[in-house]
């Protein structure tokens, strides 16, 4: 009886999670299309990574819809800036790396990988660290970038986490439309969350000493 009860409470708990970010995966589908993705996409992006950031914290009875709509308003306008320089700098750079292989230079495009690949890993903490420091959007990049290189298994964690969030929406439709935002901002976020620790910690160390 004891083992039942066991399994039928880790299946509960897994469904829950279930529930929860498909819920939340749709209202980040939703709100970005509301905003014709290109008005919609990066201030649903902010407020699912809250949402993600209020689980991480412990809070998961936190109202997601109430929290979503408020950080989807709040934060429009400092996350349409964020997104707005981070694509503007991938296409920069898709467009030399491009440019660099039409003109069968292999050095510069060695060198244009290595630089999309230390954007990308800034890149993956653009949003949680968005979502966790009231801080400015210079700051919210020039963050990103030190805590990826500070901490290196953590963002090397964070990269395998979404490449495997981006091969189980690729087996089934049914990642991308229900868990291929949500999954991704959980993971993140959990793990970003041990790298914001270790800065919290370092700083209250230097305030005492």
């Amino acid at each position: 009886m004891l083992m039942i009860h066991s399994v039928a409470n880790g299946l509960n708990h897994f469904c829950t999670w279930v529930m929860r970010l498909a819920y939340l995966n749709v209202l980040w589908i939703l709100f970005s299309l509301a905003g014709l993705v290109v008005f919609g996409l990066m201030p649903a992006t902010a407020a699912m990574f809250t949402v993600a950031r209020e689980w991480a914290k412990g809070n998961t009875d936190a109202p997601v819809f109430s929290v979503f709509f408020r950080t989807f308003k709040k934060e429009w306008r400092a996350s349409q800036i964020l997104g707005l320089i981070v694509v503007t700098a991938a296409l920069f750079l898709f467009a030399d790396m491009r440019i660099a292989a039409q003109m069968d230079q292999p050095v510069l495009v060695n060198v244009f990988v290595s630089i999309s690949l230390i954007f990308a890993f800034v890149v993956l903490y653009v949003f949680p660290v968005f979502s966790h420091f009231d801080v400015k959007i210079r700051e919210v990049l020039s963050i990103s970038f030190f805590i990826a290189f500070s901490r290196p298994a953590v963002t090397l964690l964070m990269a395998a986490g979404a490449v495997g969030v981006l091969c189980l929406v690729l087996f089934h439709v049914t990642f991308l439309l229900f868990f291929s935002g949500s999954l991704l901002s959980l993971i993140l976020t959990k793990l970003s969350f041990k790298a914001f620790r270790s800065m919290d910690q370092r700083q209250e160390k230097e305030k005492a000493a």
